[in-house]
């Protein structure tokens, strides 16, 4: 096996398991990894949330991360979290697809670790992430 490959591997299982950040329900979940990708992705996350607009509990109703290539997506509603994975080619989506949350994390850490190969501004966000 290739080094490097092993070694990206490695990476990818943590920045998922850092994702995943021991929370015991996938809405808190939710809820933490929209303030997370607002904060080191801005441009590319979408945050739609629940409630009245000067309430105080705005719950999360719905989270997109855009990639070149894909946008993952969950949506919350009152008795379970929704992911689907859309793949993109030239701006237009030409397969969406549910998948279980552990997928969905694993191909977000997926992405975030290609969007960090290239951006030096994203691997120091993704670093100051994980720690």
């Amino acid at each position: 096996m290739n080094e490097d490959w092993e070694d990206e591997s490695l990476k990818i299982d943590i920045l998922a398991s850092a994702l995943h950040m021991d929370k015991s329900e996938s809405k808190e979940l939710v809820e933490s990894l929209a303030t997370r990708l607002q904060a080191i992705l801005p441009d590319s996350t979408t945050v739609e949330r629940a409630g009245w607009m000067l309430s105080s509990d705005r719950p999360v109703k719905k989270l997109v991360v855009r990639f070149d290539d894909v946008h993952l997506g969950l949506a919350k509603d009152k008795s379970r979290v929704t992911a689907t994975i859309m793949k993109i080619v030239r701006g237009v989506v030409l397969k969406t697809s549910e998948v279980s949350l552990d997928d969905w994390i694993k191909t977000l850490a997926t992405e975030l670790s290609k969007a960090s190969a290239t951006n030096a501004g994203m691997k120091k966000a993704l670093s100051d992430f994980v720690n």
